[in-house]
């Protein structure tokens, strides 16, 4: 059969073959129909591989060399082997569930899944922007199953170390790198904003950490000019903008250590460098080497660098620390971040608060127990009675 495109005369003719006289009528009504509706689309253009629309939307724009490495990373190990070759216009909302339950089965947390289930609807998104596909499947894919649910996930208890497993992991690592693993316990920074720290970033009188920078293992550094270094900005951050953080007193002690050890480099004076190239910031795989290292040695392989921040977290909100301060400390996007992953800890301050207090006060309560009198109340009837 053959069919005019959008736009009258001006549209282009298609030739499309069918097997069956029918299939071709039940085609052509729909044409019309989406030619009459607005949403008619080109369906040689559906059949264009998704591998072919992820690259085009891949590189349309102005993408980040980090951010651009790191989508090519979630390509290989997510994507590729589910959709890679198959049409674009053939993937169905049934197929985005079905490779969501697969990264479930894999052991992936729900958070990670949204967002790579995020990434995937701005592909289709793009592909439906370009007329290649009518509908982004991604929109219809299971609608209920996060329905009033947030991406972010409370933490679990087995993912919060305690103190002394923190100072147990410590222990184990390299002492020219301990230092960084106290700005992540003590002061709740990402291992990358660790590596960053410099001697112009920290506030020695008033113990305040100001974390403008972190360590990135892609993209043009525009400190150091070669592709592993330091970059402006933070996550969730403006490049220029930087938060604030307090240093509690014993890891003020710790940083100064480490600098009358270790010393600086660089005009900024940063406090941790690369054991291998020396001018160079550490890398990040460095880093999470190191604490893998650690953390088997300290008896606590389970725990990840996250597991420090988590740890931080923890403590602030059992001190009692409102959840804005904290999430402005480490750097959540909104407090809604902090009150969904750590919010059910603070029910653990609670008990902890009134069993602080009731040892406080049991010894004071004790000479005046049993001395409470009842008091004498009159009964009106019988008062009256007589």
């Amino acid at each position: 059969m053959t069919y005019r495109e959008p736009g009258g005369r001006a549209g282009k003719q298609v030739e499309l073959k069918f097997k069956l006289k029918e299939d071709a009528d039940a085609f052509a009504v729909k044409v019309e129909r989406d030619k009459d509706l607005g949403v008619y689309i080109n369906p040689k253009k559906a059949k264009t591989p998704f591998s072919e629309i992820w690259d085009l939307w891949l590189n349309t724009g102005t993408v980040e060399p980090g951010t651009y490495a790191n989508y090519r990373s979630v390509y290989s190990n997510h994507f590729e082997e589910h959709f890679a070759r198959r049409p674009i216009g053939a993937i169905s909302s049934e197929d985005i569930a079905k490779w969501e339950q697969w990264e479930q089965d894999q052991g992936y947390k729900p958070y990670g899944i949204q967002v790579r289930k995020n990434l995937l609807s701005s592909v289709f998104g793009y592909a439906v922007a370009t007329e290649t596909i009518g509908r982004n499947p991604c929109k219809t894919a299971n609608p209920r199953k996060n329905e009033g649910r947030s991406a972010y996930t409370p933490v679990a208890d087995d993912e919060i170390p305690e103190t002394q497993e923190v100072l147990g992991i410590i222990a184990e690592v390299p002492k020219n790198l301990r230092a960084a693993f106290w700005a992540m316990a003590g002061c709740g920074l990402r291992p990358g904003e660790a590596l960053a720290i410099c001697d112009q970033s920290v506030e020695w009188e008033g113990a305040v950490l100001l974390v403008n920078h972190q360590v990135t293992a892609h993209g043009v550094c525009q400190i150091t000019g070669s592709r592993r270094g330091v970059k402006r900005g933070t996550k969730h951050r403006k490049q220029a903008e930087s938060r604030r953080t307090p240093i509690p007193g014993p890891v003020v002690e710790v940083f100064s250590d480490h600098i009358d050890a270790f010393g600086m480099w660089g005009g900024e004076g940063w406090l941790f460098e690369s054991p291998r190239q020396p001018g160079r910031h550490p890398s990040y795989d460095w880093l999470l080497r190191q604490f893998k290292d650690a953390a088997k040695a300290a008896g606590t392989p389970e725990y990840t660098p996250k597991s420090f921040r988590h740890y931080f977290v923890s403590e602030c909100l059992h001190a009692n620390i409102p959840l804005y301060e904290i999430a402005q400390w480490v750097g959540h996007r909104d407090t809604r971040t902090t009150e969904t992953v750590y919010g059910h800890l603070r029910t653990r301050s609670f008990k902890r608060g009134s069993d602080a207090l009731g040892d406080q006060i049991a010894g004071d309560l004790a000479s005046f127990r049993g001395k409470i009198e009842r008091p004498n109340v009159i009964d009106l009837d019988e008062a009256q009675a007589s």
